[in-house]
């Protein structure tokens, strides 16, 4: 059954919940879309644990192909993820999700700021490491041009 999109924004993380209890291990964009809306709603009112939830579940719906054929909805649920566990103090998952974006050559630096401010974050503010924080300011930087 179809619901309208104003509907399914009302009801939004009931839906991606029921489709992600029912559909394990299932492959399919329009889900893993409906799995990045729930994911920025939640980080949109700062739930987080839910927004890794939903960002992590949207990545596992994405074919295998998913950085040359909808490389913008990885991206975001890669960089939504990794802001999520960065706030949650997950670091190691977070620095997966981060490798992952970063290795990908076909994507924009400006596509990876997100990812790029999730390290910057934790280097500077929960690991205080300042100057590898510049050096990465700095590359950043220098790739930009």
């Amino acid at each position: 059954q179809e619901l309208s999109e104003n509907k399914l924004k009302t009801c939004l993380f009931e839906v991606a919940n029921l489709l992600n209890t029912a559909t394990s291990g299932v492959t399919n964009i329009e889900y893993a879309k409906i799995n990045l809306m729930a994911a920025e709603k939640a980080r949109f009112i700062s739930a987080f644990d839910n927004c890794s939830n939903h960002a992590s579940k949207g990545i596992s719906m994405l074919p295998s192909d998913k950085w040359e054929s909808h490389p913008e909805m990885a991206v975001r649920l890669y960089s939504l993820a990794a802001e999520a566990e960065r706030v949650l103090g997950r670091y190691s998952q977070m620095e997966i999700y981060c490798k992952e974006v970063l290795a990908q050559k076909s994507i924009s630096i400006l596509h990876k700021k997100d990812v790029y401010l999730a390290k910057l974050d934790r280097m500077a503010n929960a690991e205080l490491r300042y100057d590898d924080a510049i050096r990465l300011c700095l590359t950043v930087l220098k790739e930009l041009g």
